[in-house]
């Protein structure tokens, strides 16, 4: 039990294959702390303090999406170009279960997005909500 003051944020992480100079990582975290937002509330507030941190970033994805098993999802995908030019594709799925917010993230090559991301997709819809 934690003291007040503090919340568990537990981010799972999945290693994935290395492919075209990029170690594959998936992340997942759970936040049950932001009931009192919206899915598309909860999304834009992320996204703006994510890409407000970063320099040289295009969105090149930015939609309201259903996974198959029904839930609502939104996904981003923006490319970053780091200074060394090596450019990275990362895509975010953010989806709402009953109150739950649950994102994933994974950098991608231009390559392995079109790959391994079909993976990475696999995975996210295979999203079993945490029993309540």
């Amino acid at each position: 039990m934690l003291p007040d003051g503090w919340e568990d944020q537990t981010m799972y992480m999945y290693m994935g294959p290395e492919d075209s100079g990029v170690q594959h990582i998936l992340t997942l975290s759970i936040d049950d702390q932001s009931k009192d937002i919206d899915l598309d509330a909860y999304v834009e507030e992320r996204r703006d303090r994510l890409l407000g941190s970063m320099q040289s970033t295009d969105i090149l994805k930015d939609e309201e999406k259903t996974l198959p098993n029904g839930n609502p999802a939104h996904e981003l995908v923006f490319k970053i170009i780091p200074s060394d030019n090596n450019i990275i594709f990362r895509k975010m799925v953010f989806v709402s279960i009953k109150g739950v917010y649950y994102t994933f993230a994974a950098n991608f090559s231009k390559k392995t997005i079109k790959t391994i991301g079909v993976e990475v997709d696999a995975i996210i819809n295979s999203l079993v909500p945490l029993p309540e």
